[in-house]
């Protein structure tokens, strides 16, 4: 069953990769930017897919990391994207949090 966060629950959003470096900061950076263009009081992080932080709500992932990713962060609600230079995700999130909106993930397959 998929995961869902309320919008006022979220607090930290991270974006996982395979090793925590490279193209997961680049991402993190864009989401940084939409976070605070938002005007959202809401922490950005990067990390390892094997290493998801308890306190994130929110973990956006490769779509090739999703698996690993639930399994990793069974209390998060798990985002994933397809492409590292366009993630509508992002801004569908951001969007549901200033709508207060319930926000839901992927559910094990």
């Amino acid at each position: 069953m998929a995961k869902s966060v309320a919008a006022a629950d979220v607090k930290k959003m991270v974006v996982a990769c395979e090793a925590g470096m490279g193209s997961s900061l680049m991402v993190t950076n864009k989401l940084k930017k939409k976070v605070k263009q938002a005007n959202l009081d809401i922490k950005v992080s990067h990390t390892p897919v094997r290493s998801i932080p308890k306190d994130a709500q929110i973990v956006f992932v490769h779509k090739g990391l999703a698996k690993l990713a639930l399994e990793k962060g069974t209390w998060a609600v798990i985002i994933p994207f397809d492409n590292f230079m366009n993630i509508p995700a992002f801004d569908k999130v951001i969007k549901a949090i200033q709508e207060n909106r319930e926000i839901r993930g992927i559910g094990p397959s």
